[in-house]
């Protein structure tokens, strides 16, 4: 399928999608959002797709929405689809049944520092800074901001960085769990590729059924995750990842897991 404002590429059992308007610094808009989706929509039927990671083409990760369309007036109905169509893909990031690995290669503000949060895993080059602007033009976080940076950083430091608007720098980013891990530019391509393999040869499937297990964790009560938990623990018992992992140990080799 070809994109307009997305790069992709399969290499083996990793995909990656990269943002692609290096000239306006990879701005959101509803065509882009609508194309991440997609892309993640086609990435879950492929079994050969096993981890994805998410990028930006040029200096920039995401400057987040266009903030010459904001200038314009636009009737509140065209608004609320607008930002319907723009956040939709966020669920489809945290529903996607496998890792998804945010390689952060420049600034990332606004809603497109809300895509880097709804990513699973955050490695950030050293160029890369982080904002959540919205105060600064009257506005409050999109794309989920209000609900996956408090979960990042806590519910303080999510509180200061959202009433205040202010850039902060890849290493600060660490300091606080905003990102996993800050590597040299130069470098990142490279990790993220080790990362993304790493995950990709794991147990996909348990990741998966984790991933969907911790997200719902905030709104669940203790009993009812204890007992997803023991549902899906029977269920990948019987798993093919499973079995093998067991028999790996046993053999005192590398399991080679299918994500089945």
């Amino acid at each position: 399928m070809g994109y307009e404002t997305i790069l992709v590429k399969k290499e083996g059992r990793v995909a990656t999608i990269t943002l692609n308007r290096p000239e306006a610094m990879n701005y959101l808009d509803p065509i882009m959002a609508e194309e991440i989706r997609e892309a993640l929509a086609d990435f879950e039927k492929d079994e050969g797709v096993r981890a994805v990671v998410l990028t930006g083409a040029g200096r920039a990760f995401s400057a987040g929405g266009d903030v010459k369309f904001m200038k314009q007036d636009h009737p509140i109905h065209e608004l609320v689809l607008r930002m319907d169509l723009i956040t939709g893909f966020i669920k489809a990031m945290l529903d996607l049944p496998k890792p998804i690995i945010a390689s952060v290669n420049g600034p990332a503000v606004g809603a497109g520092c809300n895509m880097v949060l709804a990513s699973d895993y955050i490695l950030a080059s050293d160029k890369a800074a982080f904002a959540q602007v919205f105060t600064r033009i009257g506005l409050i976080p999109d794309c989920g901001g209000v609900y996956l940076l408090p979960r990042r950083v806590g519910l303080t430091k999510a509180k200061e960085l959202i009433f205040s608007g202010r850039m902060i720098d890849a290493r600060e980013a660490e300091q606080i769990n905003l990102v996993n891990r800050v590597v040299p530019a130069a470098a990142l391509e490279e990790e993220t590729r080790k990362i993304a393999e790493e995950m990709a040869a794991g147990a996909t499937m348990a990741i998966g059924i984790a991933k969907r297990l911790l997200n719902q964790s905030y709104e669940s009560d203790f009993q009812t995750l204890l007992r997803a938990e023991n549902s899906n623990q029977v269920l990948l018992r019987k798993a093919e990842d499973h079995q093998e992992g067991v028999q790996a140990f046993f053999d005192k080799r590398r399991p080679e897991f299918k994500g089945k």
